[in-house]
């Protein structure tokens, strides 16, 4: 049975890594594990990060994904798919209009479905703004 989807072909595989695109799965790479107190500083200068765990922004996030039929919303590239009732993202992800640091929230309205090229490209010009 697969565990997981590549992000990169957007077929199931199982192990590790995809054959097909040799891509290791998030919960195999080797990222340092951050200490307790590190991740109490980052909750503390981040409180927004807890919402992402809650159900209405799950089903926000599901309606934003529907909303544009799993395209991104900026150039129309197909970035997720639709497995059952639930939309997996393969190269996507859903964007936040008005950013939560800025007092924007975690409804549907205020969420978007960008590729990843227009997502960092709309994430950069945004904080270039905020350097200014």
């Amino acid at each position: 049975m697969p565990s997981s989807m590549c992000p990169i072909c957007g077929k199931p595989y199982s192990g590790a890594s995809c054959p097909r695109c040799k891509r290791v799965s998030r919960s195999s790479r080797s990222h340092s594990k951050r200490s307790q107190s590190q991740e109490k500083a980052r909750k503390q200068a981040n409180p927004w990060r807890s919402e992402y765990s809650r159900k209405e922004y799950k089903t926000a996030r599901q309606i934003a994904i529907q909303r544009t039929s799993g395209r991104c919303a900026a150039c129309g590239k197909s970035c997720a798919t639709k497995r059952g009732s639930v939309w997996i993202l393969n190269g996507g992800g859903v964007h936040h209009i008005r950013p939560l640091s800025q007092g924007g929230g975690n409804g549907a309205a205020n969420l978007v479905l960008l590729c990843v090229s227009c997502h960092n490209r709309i994430d950069a010009a945004r904080r270039a703004a905020d350097r200014r």
